[in-house]
């Protein structure tokens, strides 16, 4: 055995041998190779991972092609942003996605309604955002579906029943999370697994119990993680779901104007919190980043028009001129 493995690797090879699934198996020895440590007593090892990588994708394909492996479900990002509902049987997840969207999915009293994704969009201001209503998790079911979709979200909305053991359910949903080697912000784990910004959804705060259940909800887990207590029957509940949704995603919306024009404040340019002046102009044309001498800022400068260099942090709601 090459010296100097890793807990991490050690942990991801333990995962490898214990996967069931050809998703679960591709996951575990991708994580090997991301933390294998690079030096050439490791060499010879790196390149079996990657013969055996590429050995489980070409069976993976193969088993796609004749119509198999179609669980591993996959939803293309539309919008600005992609938001995963995880939750266990009859939390509450369709009906939210039915009250937030367009979409119309199945909603009955009985467990796994929900057998595959399904996806709405929602209205908020002057942007769409993705919702994902995922079949529910359980500790019996397969992690691979579960895998895919929650480490192609953009964040995910764990939905929890607050009148029937929430921190049970809780326990269950973080369980699925590190299975799939991913983990919500604000949890300490190995620096291997995937972050995801995460918000926890406390539904069904009509219900009996359910006041206590908030309470418990948030004793655990208020500081760690956004916590909203909510009922669908409520309007201006939903209505403040809809900004925490925009608020998890990290995004801003930015707008452009011509010089000696009005700004154009319908559809904004949407980027991540942090961007700058230059990357928004990127985004714009591919060719304005290189020209970009300076740009003015409406909103979050000092005054209005002021001028700024290229390396200037944007906030929600900028108005942003160009000058070439």
């Amino acid at each position: 055995m090459p010296a100097n493995l890793t807990p991490e690797y050690l942990a991801a090879e333990q995962s490898f041998r214990k996967a069931k699934s050809p998703q679960e198996k591709l996951l575990a020895l991708e994580r090997m190779l991301s933390v294998l440590p690079k030096h050439k007593g490791t060499d010879k090892l790196r390149g079996q991972l990657r013969s055996k990588l590429s050995k489980l994708k070409e069976e993976s394909q193969k088993k796609k092609s004749v119509g198999r492996g179609s669980y591993l479900f996959n939803v293309k990002k539309e919008g600005a942003g992609q938001i995963v509902l995880v939750g266990l049987p009859n939390a509450g997840k369709s009906t939210l996605l039915s009250l937030l969207t367009n979409a119309s999915p199945e909603i009955a009293d009985y467990a796994f309604t929900t057998r595959t994704p399904v996806v709405g969009m929602m209205d908020f201001e002057n942007i769409q955002i993705q919702l994902v209503d995922s079949p529910a998790v359980t500790l019996e079911l397969g992690e691979a579906w579960f895998t895919n979709l929650a480490r192609n979200a953009d964040a995910l909305a764990l939905i929890v029943d607050i009148g029937r053991d929430p921190l049970g359910q809780m326990r269950v949903i973080m369980e699925k999370l590190e299975k799939a080697w991913i983990v919500p912000i604000g949890v300490v784990l190995p620096s291997s697994f995937n972050e995801k910004n995460a918000i926890i959804i406390g539904n069904k705060a009509e219900v009996p119990g359910a006041d206590k259940g908030g309470t418990v909800l948030k004793a655990q887990y208020e500081g760690r993680f956004p916590i909203v207590s909510l009922s669908t029957l409520v309007p201006k509940d939903l209505e403040l779901l809809k900004r925490r949704f925009f608020e998890i995603l990290n995004i801003i919306r930015v707008y452009s104007k011509i010089p000696g024009k009005e700004a154009d404040t319908g559809a904004p340019f949407v980027l991540p919190k942090g961007s700058s002046v230059e990357e928004m102009a990127g985004l714009v044309h591919k060719d304005f980043m290189r020209k970009l001498k300076f740009a003015r800022i409406w909103g979050s400068g000092k005054f209005s028009g002021q001028r700024v260099k290229k390396g200037f942090i944007l906030s929600d709601g900028d108005v942003v001129e160009l000058h070439m």
